[in-house]
């Protein structure tokens, strides 16, 4: 008798132990079920083309985009026998040097002249995030117009008579202005954000101490910010480093090459001259460069970034 009790408890103690388990498991499971859907996307619209992509610059791909032949390094080796890589790289560096300062400099000083809730002060903040809302066909017919070197109201009201993006050396000016107003309202909204979230026990503080303006936004304000400023340093690099559409809409790398890009030589080379294999070599080119610019960037994360 005491035998068959003592089975009973140990099958109920097992049916226990194994509906625990059960929801253990379950529980664990959950939410990679839940991240299954965004995992498959991202499994097949990114890591699935980036491999492809790697794989191809290995290889002599046909018209049809077909791999008919391995041929290892040849493409890379070529790549770097081009002289349109010195060009396209040294106008993409341009290009990257003149945007990221001015969009960061200018979405600063608007960000800090709407820092402060005034009366109206929602309506110059629409203002000033306009661009984004703005799309970059539509914005590239705003500038042409703009900056048309005969009838532009930019020439009119400086005085200058410049083809902005018909003269060599102008154009990745031009290209880089357009940029520039178009990154404004993604870059001011995220400075806003952040000047916002400022504690003003501190500002008090400083006011206490005798602190001016210029002391309290250098010592307080750009130090507790500097996680937004890292961040949006780091997209405004890897996009200017991977710039196409700006380019392709007004210059078409032109003239005489001053605006062809890296990923606009690699656009010509892969979908106009039909040499897709070098077209992805020239794509995990600008990947390997992109990454090591962005790893680049992060030594400073560790030096000038403060997080509270």
């Amino acid at each position: 008798m005491d035998s068959a009790v003592t089975q009973t408890i140990k099958k109920l103690d097992k049916r226990v132990n194994y509906r625990k388990t059960s929801k253990q498991i379950k529980k664990i499971i959950k939410p990679y079920l839940f991240m299954l859907p965004c995992l498959l996307f991202v499994i097949l619209f990114t890591y699935y083309p980036f491999a492809k992509t790697v794989y191809l610059g290995f290889t002599l791909v046909d018209l049809n985009g077909n791999p008919v032949e391995f041929v290892g390094f040849e493409n890379f080796i070529n790549l770097f026998k081009d002289k349109m890589l010195i060009n396209t790289l040294k106008n993409t560096l341009e290009y990257t040097a003149i945007t990221i300062p001015a969009t960061f400099f200018i979405s600063l000083a608007l960000a800090l002249l709407a820092e402060k809730k005034r009366k109206g002060n929602h309506i110059y903040q629409i203002i000033f995030a306009l661009p984004m809302a703005v799309s970059m066909s539509s914005a590239v017919m705003i500038f042409q117009l703009l900056m048309n070197p005969t009838i532009g109201m930019f020439n009119y009201l400086t005085g200058l008579g410049i083809d902005w993006f018909g003269d060599e050396k102008y154009a990745m000016a031009g290209i880089s202005i357009l940029s520039v107003w178009m990154g404004l309202g993604f870059s001011f909204l995220f400075l806003l954000a952040a000047l916002r979230n400022v504690p003003s026990e501190l500002l008090e503080a400083a006011d206490m101490e005798g602190c001016n303006y210029f002391q309290k936004l250098v010592s307080i304000k750009m130090p507790l910010i500097s996680p937004t400023i890292f961040f949006l340093i780091c997209t405004d690099l890897i996009s200017s480093l991977m710039v196409f559409g700006p380019v392709w809409i007004t210059t078409k790398g032109g003239p005489m090459g001053s605006t062809e890009t890296m990923m606009y030589w690699m656009y010509i080379e892969a979908f106009e001259n039909a040499k897709y294999g070098y077209g992805c070599a020239v794509a995990v080119l600008i990947f390997v460069i992109v990454m090591l610019v962005t790893l680049l960037s992060f030594v400073y994360e560790k030096k000038g970034v403060h997080y509270t």
